[in-house]
Protein backbone atom coordinates (compact mmCIF):
# COMPACT_ATOMS: atom_id res chain seq x y z
CA UNK A 1 0.00 0.00 0.00
CA UNK A 2 1.64 3.45 -1.19
CA UNK A 3 -1.64 5.76 -1.47
CA UNK A 4 -4.44 5.81 0.90
CA UNK A 5 -7.37 7.87 -1.04
CA UNK A 6 -9.08 9.74 1.32
CA UNK A 7 -12.10 10.80 -0.75
CA UNK A 8 -14.68 8.99 0.08
CA UNK A 9 -16.31 7.97 -3.66
CA UNK A 10 -20.05 7.00 -3.84
CA UNK A 11 -20.90 3.07 -4.54
CA UNK A 12 -23.34 3.04 -7.81
CA UNK A 13 -26.04 0.96 -6.93
CA UNK A 14 -28.27 0.41 -4.07
CA UNK A 15 -27.03 0.80 -0.47
CA UNK A 16 -24.01 -1.01 0.51
CA UNK A 17 -21.42 1.16 3.02
CA UNK A 18 -18.14 0.23 1.31
CA UNK A 19 -15.23 1.19 4.38
CA UNK A 20 -11.27 0.18 4.40
CA UNK A 21 -9.82 -2.01 7.27
CA UNK A 22 -9.89 -0.45 10.60
CA UNK A 23 -6.53 0.70 10.54
CA UNK A 24 -6.92 2.20 7.52
CA UNK A 25 -10.18 3.89 8.52
CA UNK A 26 -8.49 5.48 11.74
CA UNK A 27 -5.91 7.38 9.74
CA UNK A 28 -8.23 8.27 6.65
CA UNK A 29 -10.82 9.29 10.10
CA UNK A 30 -7.36 11.24 11.51
CA UNK A 31 -7.00 12.73 8.39
CA UNK A 32 -9.78 14.24 7.16
CA UNK A 33 -11.75 14.73 10.41
CA UNK A 34 -14.77 13.43 8.89
CA UNK A 35 -17.01 10.01 9.23
CA UNK A 36 -17.63 7.71 6.71
CA UNK A 37 -20.92 7.91 5.57
CA UNK A 38 -23.34 4.82 4.46
CA UNK A 39 -23.03 5.77 0.92
CA UNK A 40 -19.47 5.74 0.64
CA UNK A 41 -16.29 4.03 0.61
CA UNK A 42 -12.48 4.65 0.72
CA UNK A 43 -10.09 2.54 -1.78
CA UNK A 44 -6.82 1.01 -1.05
CA UNK A 45 -5.29 2.26 -4.39
CA UNK A 46 -2.17 0.51 -5.36
CA UNK A 47 -0.40 0.65 -7.73
CA UNK A 48 -1.41 -2.25 -10.07
CA UNK A 49 -4.69 -3.33 -7.87
CA UNK A 50 -8.01 -1.22 -6.35
CA UNK A 51 -8.62 -3.02 -3.01
CA UNK A 52 -11.68 -2.76 -1.00
CA UNK A 53 -13.97 -3.94 1.41
CA UNK A 54 -17.82 -3.52 1.81
CA UNK A 55 -20.51 -5.40 3.98
CA UNK A 56 -21.08 -8.50 3.53
CA UNK A 57 -24.98 -8.10 3.43
CA UNK A 58 -26.17 -9.57 -0.02
CA UNK A 59 -29.25 -11.55 -0.01
CA UNK A 60 -29.44 -14.79 -2.49
CA UNK A 61 -29.83 -13.78 -5.97
CA UNK A 62 -28.99 -10.23 -5.60
CA UNK A 63 -26.56 -8.40 -7.68
CA UNK A 64 -24.68 -5.07 -6.60
CA UNK A 65 -22.64 -2.75 -8.71
CA UNK A 66 -19.48 -1.65 -6.84
CA UNK A 67 -17.68 1.41 -7.68
CA UNK A 68 -13.61 0.85 -7.15
CA UNK A 69 -11.98 3.60 -9.15
CA UNK A 70 -12.08 7.00 -9.80
CA UNK A 71 -14.16 7.12 -13.09
CA UNK A 72 -17.78 6.01 -13.28
CA UNK A 73 -17.02 3.30 -14.96
CA UNK A 74 -14.16 1.48 -13.27
CA UNK A 75 -17.29 -0.60 -11.49
CA UNK A 76 -17.65 -4.28 -10.82
CA UNK A 77 -20.56 -6.85 -10.10
CA UNK A 78 -20.80 -8.71 -6.63
CA UNK A 79 -23.36 -11.42 -6.34
CA UNK A 80 -24.55 -13.82 -4.76
CA UNK A 81 -25.55 -17.34 -5.84
CA UNK A 82 -26.00 -20.82 -4.36
CA UNK A 83 -24.70 -18.79 -1.19
CA UNK A 84 -21.69 -18.11 -2.91
CA UNK A 85 -19.93 -14.96 -3.65
CA UNK A 86 -18.99 -13.77 -7.08
CA UNK A 87 -17.26 -10.82 -8.78
CA UNK A 88 -17.15 -9.73 -12.04
CA UNK A 89 -16.61 -7.30 -14.63
CA UNK A 90 -19.71 -4.84 -15.00
CA UNK A 91 -18.94 -3.92 -18.17
CA UNK A 92 -20.62 -5.94 -20.62
CA UNK A 93 -17.67 -6.60 -23.26
CA UNK A 94 -20.08 -5.78 -26.46
CA UNK A 95 -20.67 -2.58 -26.22
CA UNK A 96 -19.87 -1.42 -22.74
CA UNK A 97 -23.42 -1.90 -21.01
CA UNK A 98 -23.34 -1.81 -17.59
CA UNK A 99 -24.44 -5.40 -16.44
CA UNK A 100 -26.11 -3.97 -12.94
CA UNK A 101 -28.85 -2.25 -14.99
CA UNK A 102 -30.02 -6.14 -16.61
CA UNK A 103 -31.27 -9.46 -15.11
CA UNK A 104 -29.84 -12.16 -12.77
CA UNK A 105 -31.70 -15.50 -13.21
CA UNK A 106 -29.78 -17.83 -11.94
CA UNK A 107 -26.02 -18.24 -12.53
CA UNK A 108 -26.39 -15.77 -15.04
CA UNK A 109 -26.44 -12.43 -15.67
CA UNK A 110 -27.83 -10.97 -19.01
CA UNK A 111 -26.80 -7.61 -21.20
CA UNK A 112 -29.95 -5.49 -20.71
CA UNK A 113 -29.27 -3.73 -24.28
CA UNK A 114 -28.61 -6.94 -26.59
CA UNK A 115 -29.25 -10.50 -24.13
CA UNK A 116 -25.66 -11.34 -23.65
CA UNK A 117 -25.65 -14.18 -20.88
CA UNK A 118 -22.42 -14.43 -19.05
CA UNK A 119 -22.09 -16.76 -15.84
CA UNK A 120 -20.94 -14.56 -13.05
CA UNK A 121 -19.50 -18.17 -11.47
CA UNK A 122 -16.37 -18.10 -14.13
CA UNK A 123 -17.62 -14.91 -16.52
CA UNK A 124 -18.07 -17.23 -19.70
CA UNK A 125 -20.24 -16.01 -22.36
CA UNK A 126 -22.93 -18.23 -23.16
CA UNK A 127 -24.90 -16.47 -26.03
CA UNK A 128 -25.95 -13.40 -27.32
CA UNK A 129 -23.71 -11.01 -29.99
CA UNK A 130 -20.48 -11.89 -28.07
CA UNK A 131 -17.04 -13.05 -28.09
CA UNK A 132 -15.42 -12.11 -25.21
CA UNK A 133 -16.18 -13.05 -21.79
CA UNK A 134 -16.08 -11.41 -17.95
CA UNK A 135 -12.83 -11.10 -15.74
CA UNK A 136 -13.73 -12.85 -12.71
CA UNK A 137 -11.96 -11.04 -9.43
CA UNK A 138 -11.11 -12.52 -6.15
CA UNK A 139 -13.55 -12.40 -3.11
CA UNK A 140 -12.85 -12.68 0.56
CA UNK A 141 -15.08 -12.91 3.51
CA UNK A 142 -13.37 -11.62 6.68
CA UNK A 143 -15.14 -10.09 9.86
CA UNK A 144 -18.52 -9.38 8.30
CA UNK A 145 -16.84 -7.88 5.25
CA UNK A 146 -16.23 -8.76 1.66
CA UNK A 147 -12.59 -8.01 0.84
CA UNK A 148 -12.87 -7.88 -3.22
CA UNK A 149 -8.98 -7.24 -4.86
CA UNK A 150 -9.15 -5.97 -8.60
CA UNK A 151 -6.22 -5.55 -10.69
CA UNK A 152 -6.37 -1.82 -12.73
CA UNK A 153 -5.10 -3.57 -15.98
CA UNK A 154 -8.65 -5.91 -16.39
CA UNK A 155 -10.80 -3.89 -14.45
CA UNK A 156 -12.79 -2.57 -17.96
CA UNK A 157 -11.19 -5.68 -20.01
CA UNK A 158 -13.27 -8.36 -21.88
CA UNK A 159 -11.28 -11.76 -21.66
CA UNK A 160 -10.87 -14.14 -24.07
CA UNK A 161 -11.63 -17.69 -22.19
CA UNK A 162 -9.09 -19.89 -22.01
CA UNK A 163 -8.27 -22.05 -25.82
CA UNK A 164 -6.39 -25.26 -26.88
CA UNK A 165 -3.99 -24.26 -29.69
CA UNK A 166 -3.30 -26.34 -32.96
CA UNK A 167 -1.69 -29.81 -31.80
CA UNK A 168 -0.75 -33.32 -33.36
CA UNK A 169 -4.11 -34.33 -33.77
CA UNK A 170 -4.60 -35.05 -37.64
CA UNK A 171 -8.92 -34.41 -37.69
CA UNK A 172 -9.30 -31.78 -40.19
CA UNK A 173 -12.36 -29.48 -39.71
CA UNK A 174 -13.39 -27.26 -42.32
CA UNK A 175 -15.70 -24.26 -41.89
CA UNK A 176 -17.27 -23.02 -45.35
CA UNK A 177 -17.97 -19.40 -44.53
CA UNK A 178 -16.29 -16.52 -42.77
CA UNK A 179 -19.63 -14.96 -40.74
CA UNK A 180 -20.23 -14.71 -37.08
CA UNK A 181 -21.63 -18.24 -37.04
CA UNK A 182 -18.39 -19.88 -38.58
CA UNK A 183 -16.26 -17.59 -36.49
CA UNK A 184 -17.97 -18.98 -33.07
CA UNK A 185 -18.04 -22.50 -33.76
CA UNK A 186 -14.21 -22.28 -34.46
CA UNK A 187 -13.53 -20.24 -31.44
CA UNK A 188 -15.75 -23.22 -29.10
CA UNK A 189 -13.63 -25.85 -31.00
CA UNK A 190 -10.60 -24.37 -29.37
CA UNK A 191 -12.46 -23.49 -25.94
CA UNK A 192 -13.61 -26.88 -25.86
CA UNK A 193 -10.29 -28.61 -25.92
CA UNK A 194 -9.97 -29.31 -29.76
CA UNK A 195 -6.06 -29.63 -31.20
CA UNK A 196 -6.68 -30.83 -34.41
CA UNK A 197 -6.87 -27.97 -37.60
CA UNK A 198 -9.34 -25.79 -38.17
CA UNK A 199 -10.01 -23.97 -41.63
CA UNK A 200 -12.58 -21.05 -42.34
CA UNK A 201 -12.97 -20.66 -45.92
CA UNK A 202 -15.05 -16.60 -46.70
CA UNK A 203 -15.29 -15.46 -50.22
CA UNK A 204 -14.96 -12.40 -49.01
CA UNK A 205 -11.43 -10.40 -48.55
CA UNK A 206 -11.80 -9.68 -44.74
CA UNK A 207 -11.62 -11.27 -41.99
CA UNK A 208 -14.71 -12.63 -40.53
CA UNK A 209 -16.63 -9.46 -39.01
CA UNK A 210 -19.43 -8.12 -37.62
CA UNK A 211 -22.49 -6.70 -39.77
CA UNK A 212 -24.90 -5.76 -37.41
CA UNK A 213 -23.26 -1.80 -37.51
CA UNK A 214 -23.30 -1.27 -40.88
CA UNK A 215 -26.76 -0.32 -41.13
CA UNK A 216 -27.24 1.20 -37.42
CA UNK A 217 -24.61 3.37 -37.56
CA UNK A 218 -23.18 3.53 -41.35
CA UNK A 219 -21.28 6.66 -41.22
CA UNK A 220 -19.36 5.43 -37.78
CA UNK A 221 -17.84 2.12 -38.74
CA UNK A 222 -14.84 0.89 -40.10
CA UNK A 223 -13.61 -2.56 -41.35
CA UNK A 224 -10.87 -2.58 -38.74
CA UNK A 225 -13.69 -1.72 -35.74
CA UNK A 226 -15.98 -4.69 -37.22
CA UNK A 227 -13.37 -7.49 -37.42
CA UNK A 228 -14.15 -9.77 -34.52
CA UNK A 229 -10.24 -10.77 -34.39
CA UNK A 230 -7.15 -9.47 -35.64
CA UNK A 231 -4.45 -11.79 -37.53
CA UNK A 232 -2.64 -12.34 -34.36
CA UNK A 233 -5.08 -14.21 -32.80
CA UNK A 234 -6.14 -17.16 -35.33
CA UNK A 235 -2.28 -17.32 -35.70
CA UNK A 236 -1.84 -18.15 -32.01
CA UNK A 237 -4.75 -20.57 -31.80
CA UNK A 238 -3.70 -21.69 -35.26
CA UNK A 239 -7.06 -21.38 -36.89
CA UNK A 240 -6.61 -20.98 -40.64
CA UNK A 241 -8.35 -18.27 -42.51
CA UNK A 242 -8.99 -18.71 -45.94
CA UNK A 243 -9.86 -15.72 -47.81
CA UNK A 244 -11.43 -14.57 -51.25
CA UNK A 245 -11.80 -18.04 -52.30
CA UNK A 246 -15.39 -19.59 -52.94
CA UNK A 247 -16.22 -22.90 -52.98
CA UNK A 248 -17.73 -24.55 -55.86
CA UNK A 249 -18.54 -27.81 -54.56
CA UNK A 250 -18.30 -30.29 -51.52
CA UNK A 251 -18.63 -34.07 -51.47
CA UNK A 252 -20.05 -35.68 -48.77
CA UNK A 253 -19.28 -39.69 -50.06
CA UNK A 254 -15.44 -38.38 -50.41
CA UNK A 255 -15.55 -35.71 -47.83
CA UNK A 256 -13.76 -33.24 -49.83
CA UNK A 257 -14.11 -29.49 -50.36
CA UNK A 258 -13.67 -28.18 -54.07
CA UNK A 259 -12.08 -25.00 -54.57
CA UNK A 260 -11.40 -24.72 -58.36
CA UNK A 261 -8.91 -28.00 -59.33
CA UNK A 262 -8.19 -28.06 -55.36
CA UNK A 263 -10.02 -30.46 -52.76
CA UNK A 264 -9.45 -30.11 -49.37
CA UNK A 265 -9.81 -33.19 -47.33
CA UNK A 266 -12.13 -32.61 -43.93
CA UNK A 267 -12.99 -35.30 -41.08
CA UNK A 268 -16.09 -32.88 -40.22
CA UNK A 269 -17.50 -29.82 -42.05
CA UNK A 270 -19.94 -27.18 -41.05
CA UNK A 271 -21.75 -25.31 -43.46
CA UNK A 272 -22.19 -21.75 -42.40
CA UNK A 273 -22.47 -20.33 -45.49
CA UNK A 274 -25.51 -17.53 -44.81
CA UNK A 275 -27.26 -15.52 -47.30
CA UNK A 276 -26.60 -12.99 -50.48
CA UNK A 277 -28.18 -9.78 -50.92
CA UNK A 278 -31.83 -10.39 -52.65
CA UNK A 279 -32.03 -8.93 -55.98
CA UNK A 280 -35.43 -8.47 -56.89
CA UNK A 281 -35.76 -9.07 -60.96
CA UNK A 282 -36.68 -5.74 -62.01
CA UNK A 283 -35.70 -3.66 -65.17
CA UNK A 284 -32.76 -0.91 -64.26
CA UNK A 285 -31.67 -3.18 -61.12
CA UNK A 286 -28.29 -3.34 -62.84
CA UNK A 287 -28.00 0.58 -63.18
CA UNK A 288 -25.18 2.19 -61.88
CA UNK A 289 -25.86 3.73 -58.48
CA UNK A 290 -28.47 1.12 -57.47
CA UNK A 291 -26.73 -1.25 -54.29
CA UNK A 292 -27.78 -4.03 -52.02
CA UNK A 293 -26.36 -3.88 -48.90
CA UNK A 294 -24.81 -6.63 -46.99
CA UNK A 295 -21.01 -6.93 -47.37
CA UNK A 296 -18.60 -4.35 -46.39
CA UNK A 297 -18.00 -3.33 -49.61
CA UNK A 298 -21.54 -2.35 -50.37
CA UNK A 299 -21.42 -0.05 -47.04
CA UNK A 300 -18.47 1.76 -48.29
CA UNK A 301 -20.04 2.86 -51.86
CA UNK A 302 -23.62 3.46 -50.49
CA UNK A 303 -21.68 5.69 -47.86
CA UNK A 304 -19.99 7.61 -50.42
CA UNK A 305 -22.21 7.77 -52.91
CA UNK A 306 -24.79 8.86 -50.21
CA UNK A 307 -22.80 12.16 -49.40
CA UNK A 308 -23.59 13.56 -52.76
CA UNK A 309 -27.12 11.98 -53.26
CA UNK A 310 -30.15 14.36 -53.58
CA UNK A 311 -32.68 11.94 -53.44
CA UNK A 312 -32.48 8.48 -52.27
CA UNK A 313 -35.27 5.46 -52.36
CA UNK A 314 -34.41 2.49 -50.32
CA UNK A 315 -36.78 -0.46 -51.67
CA UNK A 316 -38.14 -2.56 -48.82
CA UNK A 317 -39.53 -1.39 -45.15
CA UNK A 318 -38.19 -4.33 -43.01
CA UNK A 319 -35.01 -4.21 -41.26
CA UNK A 320 -32.34 -3.40 -43.15
CA UNK A 321 -34.24 -0.79 -45.56
CA UNK A 322 -35.26 1.03 -42.06
CA UNK A 323 -32.07 0.86 -40.56
CA UNK A 324 -30.43 2.62 -42.98
CA UNK A 325 -33.21 5.24 -43.68
CA UNK A 326 -32.46 6.29 -40.04
CA UNK A 327 -29.03 6.28 -40.12
CA UNK A 328 -28.15 8.42 -43.61
CA UNK A 329 -31.06 10.61 -42.57
CA UNK A 330 -29.57 11.38 -39.51
CA UNK A 331 -26.34 12.10 -40.76
CA UNK A 332 -27.20 14.20 -43.74
CA UNK A 333 -30.24 15.32 -42.76
CA UNK A 334 -32.08 17.77 -45.14
CA UNK A 335 -29.43 17.25 -47.23
CA UNK A 336 -30.66 14.33 -48.87
CA UNK A 337 -34.85 13.31 -49.39
CA UNK A 338 -35.20 9.57 -48.63
CA UNK A 339 -38.11 7.72 -49.50
CA UNK A 340 -38.94 3.99 -48.47
CA UNK A 341 -40.75 2.27 -50.94
CA UNK A 342 -42.95 -1.02 -49.81
CA UNK A 343 -45.71 -3.79 -50.74
CA UNK A 344 -46.68 -4.04 -47.09
CA UNK A 345 -49.19 -1.31 -45.73
CA UNK A 346 -46.98 -0.59 -42.94
CA UNK A 347 -43.11 -1.23 -42.37
CA UNK A 348 -42.20 -4.42 -40.73
CA UNK A 349 -45.61 -5.77 -41.04
CA UNK A 350 -44.86 -9.16 -41.49
CA UNK A 351 -42.53 -9.84 -38.58
CA UNK A 352 -44.38 -7.39 -36.09
CA UNK A 353 -47.77 -6.96 -36.82
CA UNK A 354 -49.55 -3.31 -37.74
CA UNK A 355 -49.78 -1.67 -34.71
CA UNK A 356 -45.86 -1.71 -34.09
CA UNK A 357 -45.04 -1.27 -37.61
CA UNK A 358 -47.27 1.75 -37.76
CA UNK A 359 -45.70 3.42 -34.77
CA UNK A 360 -42.40 2.81 -36.26
CA UNK A 361 -43.34 4.45 -39.27
CA UNK A 362 -44.88 7.18 -37.38
CA UNK A 363 -41.17 7.88 -35.63
CA UNK A 364 -39.77 7.87 -39.23
CA UNK A 365 -42.24 10.19 -40.20
CA UNK A 366 -41.83 12.46 -37.60
CA UNK A 367 -37.70 12.83 -38.54
CA UNK A 368 -38.54 13.22 -42.18
CA UNK A 369 -38.82 10.17 -44.02
CA UNK A 370 -41.17 9.73 -46.27
CA UNK A 371 -43.21 6.29 -47.59
CA UNK A 372 -44.95 4.61 -50.20
CA UNK A 373 -46.61 1.76 -49.24
CA UNK A 374 -48.78 -0.83 -50.63
CA UNK A 375 -46.96 0.02 -53.94
CA UNK A 376 -44.69 -2.29 -55.63
CA UNK A 377 -41.80 -1.58 -57.72
CA UNK A 378 -42.59 -1.26 -61.52
CA UNK A 379 -39.00 -0.52 -62.79
CA UNK A 380 -35.86 1.41 -61.95
CA UNK A 381 -34.94 3.72 -64.52
CA UNK A 382 -32.09 5.93 -65.92
CA UNK A 383 -29.90 5.90 -68.69
CA UNK A 384 -26.12 4.42 -67.72
CA UNK A 385 -27.28 5.76 -63.85
CA UNK A 386 -30.21 5.39 -62.15
CA UNK A 387 -32.90 8.36 -62.44
CA UNK A 388 -36.31 7.41 -61.16
CA UNK A 389 -38.30 4.54 -59.77
CA UNK A 390 -41.60 3.96 -61.46
CA UNK A 391 -44.06 2.33 -59.08
CA UNK A 392 -47.13 0.13 -59.83
CA UNK A 393 -49.74 2.72 -58.94
CA UNK A 394 -48.65 5.25 -61.18
CA UNK A 395 -46.17 7.05 -59.06
CA UNK A 396 -42.73 8.11 -60.32
CA UNK A 397 -39.72 8.90 -57.73
CA UNK A 398 -36.70 10.79 -58.29
CA UNK A 399 -33.24 8.77 -57.46
CA UNK A 400 -29.69 9.27 -57.84
CA UNK A 401 -29.21 6.61 -55.08
CA UNK A 402 -31.63 3.35 -55.13
CA UNK A 403 -30.39 0.78 -51.82
CA UNK A 404 -32.34 -2.32 -51.95
CA UNK A 405 -33.11 -3.89 -48.59
CA UNK A 406 -35.09 -6.56 -49.94
CA UNK A 407 -34.21 -9.38 -47.59
CA UNK A 408 -31.33 -12.27 -48.33
CA UNK A 409 -30.97 -15.20 -50.58
CA UNK A 410 -29.83 -18.55 -48.76
CA UNK A 411 -26.51 -19.62 -50.11
CA UNK A 412 -27.53 -23.15 -50.66
CA UNK A 413 -25.69 -23.80 -53.31
CA UNK A 414 -23.54 -26.61 -52.20
CA UNK A 415 -26.51 -28.18 -50.82
CA UNK A 416 -27.53 -29.38 -54.52
CA UNK A 417 -27.98 -33.24 -55.08
CA UNK A 418 -25.85 -33.39 -51.52
CA UNK A 419 -27.94 -32.11 -49.05
CA UNK A 420 -32.06 -31.85 -47.97
CA UNK A 421 -33.33 -28.08 -48.59
CA UNK A 422 -36.36 -26.93 -46.81
CA UNK A 423 -39.13 -24.68 -48.54
CA UNK A 424 -37.64 -21.66 -46.64
CA UNK A 425 -34.50 -21.67 -48.62
CA UNK A 426 -32.38 -23.62 -45.69
CA UNK A 427 -29.84 -26.85 -45.71
CA UNK A 428 -32.34 -29.07 -43.53
CA UNK A 429 -30.96 -30.08 -39.99
CA UNK A 430 -31.90 -32.29 -36.98
CA UNK A 431 -32.18 -30.01 -33.38
CA UNK A 432 -28.33 -30.83 -33.03
CA UNK A 433 -27.54 -29.31 -36.35
CA UNK A 434 -26.93 -32.45 -38.37
CA UNK A 435 -27.65 -32.04 -42.29
CA UNK A 436 -25.91 -35.52 -43.55
CA UNK A 437 -23.16 -37.94 -41.80
CA UNK A 438 -20.25 -35.52 -40.78
CA UNK A 439 -21.40 -32.46 -42.34
CA UNK A 440 -23.08 -29.81 -40.06
CA UNK A 441 -24.76 -26.48 -40.95
CA UNK A 442 -25.53 -23.42 -38.88
CA UNK A 443 -26.66 -19.75 -38.89
CA UNK A 444 -28.78 -18.02 -41.86
CA UNK A 445 -28.12 -21.19 -44.22
CA UNK A 446 -29.73 -23.64 -40.90
CA UNK A 447 -33.25 -24.54 -41.19
CA UNK A 448 -33.98 -26.67 -37.88
CA UNK A 449 -36.20 -27.64 -35.87
CA UNK A 450 -37.35 -25.33 -33.45
CA UNK A 451 -37.60 -27.08 -30.14
CA UNK A 452 -40.98 -25.53 -28.96
CA UNK A 453 -43.33 -26.23 -31.83
CA UNK A 454 -41.37 -28.69 -33.83
CA UNK A 455 -41.65 -26.48 -37.30
CA UNK A 456 -38.28 -25.82 -38.83
CA UNK A 457 -37.34 -22.50 -39.17
CA UNK A 458 -34.30 -20.27 -40.32
CA UNK A 459 -33.44 -17.45 -38.49
CA UNK A 460 -31.39 -14.44 -40.05
CA UNK A 461 -30.24 -13.17 -36.40
CA UNK A 462 -26.57 -11.89 -35.07
CA UNK A 463 -27.05 -13.97 -31.70
CA UNK A 464 -28.82 -16.84 -33.34
CA UNK A 465 -26.26 -17.55 -35.68
CA UNK A 466 -23.79 -17.01 -32.87
CA UNK A 467 -25.61 -19.85 -30.58
CA UNK A 468 -25.73 -22.51 -33.37
CA UNK A 469 -21.85 -21.82 -34.06
CA UNK A 470 -21.32 -22.90 -30.51
CA UNK A 471 -24.00 -25.74 -30.61
CA UNK A 472 -22.40 -26.68 -34.00
CA UNK A 473 -18.79 -26.86 -32.79
CA UNK A 474 -20.01 -28.91 -29.27
CA UNK A 475 -21.96 -31.65 -31.61
CA UNK A 476 -18.85 -32.03 -33.85
CA UNK A 477 -16.98 -32.80 -30.31
CA UNK A 478 -19.30 -35.68 -30.27
CA UNK A 479 -20.61 -33.67 -26.86
CA UNK A 480 -24.79 -33.96 -27.83
CA UNK A 481 -25.84 -30.81 -27.34
CA UNK A 482 -29.39 -29.62 -28.52
CA UNK A 483 -30.07 -26.38 -30.17
CA UNK A 484 -32.84 -25.51 -27.11
CA UNK A 485 -32.79 -21.76 -27.17
CA UNK A 486 -34.67 -18.84 -28.09
CA UNK A 487 -33.83 -16.28 -30.48
CA UNK A 488 -33.41 -12.80 -29.93
CA UNK A 489 -32.85 -10.06 -32.22
CA UNK A 490 -32.80 -5.98 -31.99
CA UNK A 491 -32.92 -3.50 -34.49
CA UNK A 492 -31.81 0.35 -33.87
CA UNK A 493 -33.46 3.43 -35.34
CA UNK A 494 -33.48 7.00 -34.28
CA UNK A 495 -31.67 6.44 -31.44
CA UNK A 496 -33.98 3.97 -30.14
CA UNK A 497 -34.15 0.20 -29.96
CA UNK A 498 -36.66 -2.29 -30.46
CA UNK A 499 -35.75 -5.63 -29.09
CA UNK A 500 -37.58 -9.07 -30.05
CA UNK A 501 -37.48 -12.36 -28.75
CA UNK A 502 -38.72 -15.88 -30.14
CA UNK A 503 -40.55 -17.10 -33.19
CA UNK A 504 -43.37 -15.69 -34.50
CA UNK A 505 -43.89 -16.33 -37.35
CA UNK A 506 -47.44 -17.22 -38.20
CA UNK A 507 -49.17 -15.24 -35.47
CA UNK A 508 -52.28 -14.61 -35.31
CA UNK A 509 -53.00 -12.19 -32.41
CA UNK A 510 -51.11 -9.13 -31.15
CA UNK A 511 -51.80 -7.80 -27.60
CA UNK A 512 -50.21 -3.98 -26.35
CA UNK A 513 -48.84 -3.12 -23.17
CA UNK A 514 -47.72 0.35 -23.33
CA UNK A 515 -47.76 3.47 -25.39
CA UNK A 516 -46.85 2.87 -29.05
CA UNK A 517 -47.10 6.71 -29.58
CA UNK A 518 -44.53 7.23 -27.58
CA UNK A 519 -42.43 4.01 -28.28
CA UNK A 520 -42.93 2.36 -24.92
CA UNK A 521 -44.39 -0.73 -25.12
CA UNK A 522 -44.48 -4.35 -24.93
CA UNK A 523 -46.01 -6.60 -27.83
CA UNK A 524 -47.07 -9.99 -27.51
CA UNK A 525 -47.51 -12.44 -30.11
CA UNK A 526 -49.83 -15.17 -29.96
CA UNK A 527 -50.52 -18.19 -31.80
CA UNK A 528 -53.84 -19.97 -31.17
CA UNK A 529 -53.76 -18.29 -28.05
CA UNK A 530 -50.32 -19.15 -26.68
CA UNK A 531 -47.88 -16.11 -26.32
CA UNK A 532 -44.72 -17.23 -29.03
CA UNK A 533 -43.02 -14.06 -29.24
CA UNK A 534 -42.50 -10.08 -27.85
CA UNK A 535 -41.08 -7.15 -28.89
CA UNK A 536 -40.72 -4.22 -26.67
CA UNK A 537 -39.14 -0.79 -27.22
CA UNK A 538 -38.02 1.60 -23.99
CA UNK A 539 -39.19 -1.16 -21.58
CA UNK A 540 -36.02 -2.08 -19.32
CA UNK A 541 -35.23 -5.61 -19.57
CA UNK A 542 -38.50 -6.83 -21.36
CA UNK A 543 -37.45 -9.02 -23.49
CA UNK A 544 -34.59 -10.42 -21.34
CA UNK A 545 -37.25 -11.82 -18.94
CA UNK A 546 -39.51 -12.47 -21.47
CA UNK A 547 -37.08 -14.95 -23.51
CA UNK A 548 -36.11 -17.00 -19.86
CA UNK A 549 -39.98 -17.38 -19.36
CA UNK A 550 -40.12 -18.64 -23.05
CA UNK A 551 -37.47 -20.79 -22.77
CA UNK A 552 -38.72 -22.18 -19.81
CA UNK A 553 -42.28 -22.61 -20.89
CA UNK A 554 -43.67 -20.16 -18.20
CA UNK A 555 -45.45 -17.43 -20.46
CA UNK A 556 -48.73 -16.39 -19.18
CA UNK A 557 -51.76 -16.86 -22.10
CA UNK A 558 -53.18 -14.40 -24.42
CA UNK A 559 -56.29 -14.15 -22.65
CA UNK A 560 -54.34 -13.67 -19.07
CA UNK A 561 -52.56 -11.27 -20.90
CA UNK A 562 -55.80 -9.28 -22.21
CA UNK A 563 -57.56 -9.71 -19.11
CA UNK A 564 -54.44 -7.87 -16.76
CA UNK A 565 -54.09 -10.55 -14.92
CA UNK A 566 -49.81 -11.04 -14.89
CA UNK A 567 -47.65 -8.54 -14.97
CA UNK A 568 -44.09 -8.20 -16.08
CA UNK A 569 -43.09 -8.41 -12.58
CA UNK A 570 -44.96 -11.19 -12.21
CA UNK A 571 -43.43 -12.62 -15.30
CA UNK A 572 -40.25 -11.93 -13.55
CA UNK A 573 -40.87 -13.62 -10.18
CA UNK A 574 -41.74 -17.29 -11.75
CA UNK A 575 -38.99 -16.77 -14.03
CA UNK A 576 -36.60 -16.13 -10.91
CA UNK A 577 -38.55 -18.65 -9.28
CA UNK A 578 -37.72 -21.43 -11.43
CA UNK A 579 -34.27 -20.94 -12.00
CA UNK A 580 -32.24 -20.79 -15.32
CA UNK A 581 -32.90 -23.65 -17.46
CA UNK A 582 -30.24 -25.27 -19.72
CA UNK A 583 -27.49 -23.29 -20.41
CA UNK A 584 -24.40 -25.65 -22.09
CA UNK A 585 -20.57 -24.59 -20.85
CA UNK A 586 -18.41 -24.07 -23.71
CA UNK A 587 -16.33 -27.25 -22.84
CA UNK A 588 -19.35 -29.37 -21.29
CA UNK A 589 -22.44 -30.85 -22.96
CA UNK A 590 -25.80 -30.64 -22.49
CA UNK A 591 -27.98 -32.72 -20.20
CA UNK A 592 -31.03 -31.82 -21.45
CA UNK A 593 -33.92 -34.10 -21.74
CA UNK A 594 -35.50 -34.05 -25.65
Amino acid sequence: MRKILSSALAVSLRRTPIMTPRLTQRLAITLVSLPLIRYSFQTLNLNDAYEISIQDDLNEGEMREVQVGPKKEDAVLVCKVDGQIYCVSNSCPHVGAPLSAGFLVGDKVKCPFHNASFSVKDGAHEEGPMFRGLQTFPVRQENGQLIIRVEKELLNAPRTLNMATKGDDPTHIVIVGGGVSGQSAAETLRQAGFRGRVTIITAEDALPYDRTPMSKVSFLVKLQGLQIRQQSFYEQYGIDVVTNKSVDSIDINNQEVVIGKEKIHYDKLLLATGGQARKPQLDGVNLKNVHTFRQINDLLQIREKAKTAKNIVIVGASFIGMETASAIKKELKDQVNITVVDNSSVPFERVLGTEVGASLQKLHQANGIEFELSAGVKRIAGEDSVSRVDLLNGKSLLADLVILGTGIQPNNKLAKDQLKVSPNGGIETDVFLKAAKNVYASGDIASYPYWVTGEYVRIEHQNEAIRQGFVAALNILGRPTPLTDVPFFWTRQWDRTLAYSGVGQGFDEVIIDGDLNQQKFIAYYAKKGRIVASASMNTPNAQMIISEALRLNVMPSAQELKDNKTTLDEIKKVVLSKGTSCHCKRSGQCQAQL
